[in-house]
């Protein structure tokens, strides 16, 4: 499957030079998050190890003009992959937002006030996460309430990809 993942300069020259990239914990700004999503993997990846980070992919080709890509003024690529489909774990961009605020995913208002009712009780708030890869269930919410799905970004994460993989390399200067 055709992807594409941005990447500081540096993680270019470090794949290229090994011939591969993996994630890292030490490097996520969400490390909390992070590693409830290789747990995640672990679950869903069939040939996931358990052992590397997520590397963020896209389904849609990257504008190198986007705003927050990288720091604005450091310099990145636009990786052009082709991974296969059982290695990459698709979710939805926007409800990710949710893990990273440590809210629940709800179905509409009503479920989010029986929630803040009860202050946001973490056990059962964290039940609510897997609702993250279920495509249908999120197209299936009140548009007023979560939006339209099919305009929303997808994005995978993968645990590794190589030079193999690759296709063509863009660089930039984030804005």
């Amino acid at each position: 499957m055709i992807v594409y993942s941005v990447q500081k300069l540096e993680a270019y020259h470090l794949m290229r030079d090994q011939g591969y990239l993996e994630g890292s914990l030490e490097l996520a700004m969400f490390p909390e998050a992070y590693k409830w999503m290789m747990g995640q993997m672990a679950k869903r990846l069939p040939r996931y190890n358990g052992q590397a980070g997520p590397i963020w992919v896209w389904n849609r080709r990257v504008n190198r003009n986007e705003r927050a890509l990288l720091p604005k003024g450091s310099k990145g690529v636009i990786l052009k992959l082709n991974i296969p489909c059982q290695d990459i774990l698709w979710s939805s961009f926007e409800d990710w937002h949710f893990i990273l605020n440590k809210v629940p995913i709800t179905f509409d208002e009503k479920e989010w006030m029986k929630f803040e009712k009860l202050d946001f009780p973490e056990k059962e708030v964290i039940a609510t996460w897997e609702r993250l890869f279920d495509l249908e269930w999120l197209a299936n919410r009140p548009k007023e309430w979560a939006g339209d799905i099919q305009n929303n970004r997808l994005q995978g994460v993968t645990p590794k990809i190589k030079m193999d993989q690759l296709l063509k390399v863009e660089r930039f200067i984030a804005k």
